[in-house]
Order: C-alpha cells, then sequence, then structure tokens
C-alpha cells in the first residue's frame, strides 16, 4: 500500500450495477490523496483547480467508456459526483 496510484480500480459500469463499490472505492482513495474536498458540497474548503483535474482525470479514467461521452462537457468533479449519483444512487 506505499504507492496508492498502483491500486486498480474497477470501472464505473455504463448501467452502474457495481456503483456503490465504485463510489466507496473512488472516495477512499480521494481521501487518501485528499482529494476528497473536490467532491464534496463544501463552500468553507475551496478547492484548488489542481485538484479538480486530478479528481476529474481519476473519474474519467475510472468510468466506462459510453458514460465518459456522456460526460465529455463536465469540467468539475463534483457535478460529475453528483449526476453519477442522482443516476446509479438507488
Amino acid at each position: 500500500m506505499s504507492n496508492l496510484n498502483k491500486l486498480n480500480f474497477t470501472a464505473l459500469e455504463v448501467f452502474g450495477r457495481n456503483y456503490l463499490k465504485w463510489v466507496q472505492d473512488v472516495k477512499l482513495h480521494f481521501t487518501a490523496k485528499n482529494l476528497h474536498p473536490a467532491i464534496k458540497d463544501e463552500t468553507n474548503n475551496p478547492v484548488g483547480k489542481a485538484e479538480k483535474a486530478t479528481a476529474m482525470i481519476f473519474i474519467r479514467r475510472h468510468i466506462h467508456d459510453a458514460l465518459q461521452t456522456e460526460f465529455l462537457v463536465e469540467d468539475d468533479p463534483r457535478p460529475l459526483w453528483v449526476a453519477l449519483a442522482n443516476r446509479f444512487d438507488h
């Protein structure tokens, strides 16, 4: 566990069958990398552009290609996180 970048995460499937596991994995990774504020609704803890970009890269690399295409115009991790939750969190 010395290098968290080398951990493998299963991509979020297009129909969200693995959404709950995927969310847990991403949250743990973001907490370890201090990126969790990028997806939380916190107005008192602003997130820098670099952290947002890192979070977006991670999320995009770990969602199905069809979802990447669907959310291509999204450039902020928080709205993308909320959109995925609205779609798959039942």
